[in-house]
């Protein structure tokens, strides 16, 4: 009996030492970095360690900082010294001791230039950005979802973008010395809003339009210049195959060409790509397609600038309409017009409208 007692004892005795030593150890697995940067701005200038950037330390006018109660083994420092200077250095900490880096030389940083846009175009201003594992967090894009992520020393990272109306996405990207990278991330808002616009706004250039979307325009002083607004989109009120003797007859922006199949005839120029700054600029009314550099009629309705010029011309059927070059021409209320599907299908002021003939552009004055 005695003899149970006594090992038992020794068992509790044992565990209580093992107990306490784990107490008494757990402050010896930790320790300190201690440094100094040759190069630093004390408004700038900050310390963290990799993967664990809430331990970081600022510097001191001399530039040295301290970090404490770091967790031992291989550490990796992220230091940031100035607005263009950054470096990353590996140490290793050794517990219960206090480690002294040698004098940290920063180098030249690198930049990430984002360019965030909502798949709908909803507003992104405000929507975080962080670098994992660094102290570079719950960095804002601005009105035009824009930001400019660093300074990065050399290396690779991995960033997460999120915000209100947006899930969470991840994108990597690697930065060298120096290098200004541009990263472009696409953001999809959460499904389950009802009236996104309403919850989100959009971004710069476009307004809250029906079912909460984001459009450009719903009524004609929300679209600048001469502009009207069609189908939701702002489109020019540039010439529509006017005839002309030279090009001082032409409207701004436009040219007195001569057409195959035509005589001289007022054509604006155009891109084939949409500026994101100005979703107007350069941009062909309703009914015209830019073809070569040029605002031509659409072809799947006006075969040319002539063909455009009879619409609306007097007809009594369909193959009228269509010898006048009108492709899918029809004589709706004895005038010619066209098929559409939305107001951005027809020319000049016409409109997309119902009628016994199906959706066909108005022909009214």
């Amino acid at each position: 009996m005695r003899s149970k007692l006594h090992i038992a004892l020794g068992v509790l005795l044992a565990l209580g030492a093992g107990a306490c030593g784990n107490l008494e150890n757990a402050p010896l697995r930790l320790g300190t970095i201690e440094g100094q940067l040759s190069e630093f701005d004390p408004a700038h200038a900050l310390v963290s360690v990799v993967g664990a950037p809430e331990l970081r330390s600022t510097v001191d006018d001399q530039g040295r900082f301290k970090l404490e109660k770091v967790p031992s083994g291989d550490v990796e420092l992220f230091v940031v010294a100035t607005q263009e200077k950054a470096t990353r250095v590996k140490v290793k900490v050794s517990a219960g001791k206090a480690l002294d880096v040698e004098r940290v030389e920063p180098k030249v940083a690198g930049f990430l230039e984002m360019r965030a846009k909502s798949t709908q175009g909803e507003r992104v201003a405000g929507v975080e950005v962080t670098v994992l594992g660094t102290h570079l967090d719950q960095l804002q894009l601005d009105g035009k979802g824009r930001l400019r992520v660093g300074p990065l020393p050399d290396g690779c990272y991995e960033l997460s973008i999120a915000g209100m109306g947006f899930p969470e996405v991840r994108s990597s990207a690697c930065v060298g010395a120096g290098e200004k990278k541009e990263l472009r991330i696409q953001l999809q808002p959460r499904a389950d809003l009802v009236n996104r616009c309403a919850a989100t706004g959009c971004e710069d250039g476009l307004v809250c339009g029906p079912g909460g979307r984001c459009v450009e325009c719903v009524a004609d002083d929300q679209c600048g210049g001469d502009m009207t607004c069609k189908g939701f989109r702002c489109t020019a009120n540039g010439p529509q195959c006017g005839a002309c003797v030279n090009g001082r007859s032409c409207d701004d922006g436009s040219a007195c060409m001569l057409l195959v199949g035509g005589g001289p005839t007022c054509v604006k120029s155009c891109t084939e790509t949409v500026d994101e700054d100005d979703l107007a600029a350069s941009r062909c009314e309703a009914g015209f397609t830019c073809q070569a550099g040029n605002c031509l009629p659409d072809t799947q309705r006006f075969l040319s600038c002539s063909a455009l010029l009879q619409f609306g011309a007097e007809c009594a059927d369909d193959e009228r309409c269509q010898g006048l070059g009108m492709s899918t021409g029809l004589c709706v209320e004895r005038q010619c017009t066209v098929p559409c599907v939305e107001d951005l299908d027809c020319p000049g002021a016409s409109r997309c409208e119902d009628t016994l003939d199906g959706r066909v552009c108005s022909v009214r004055d």
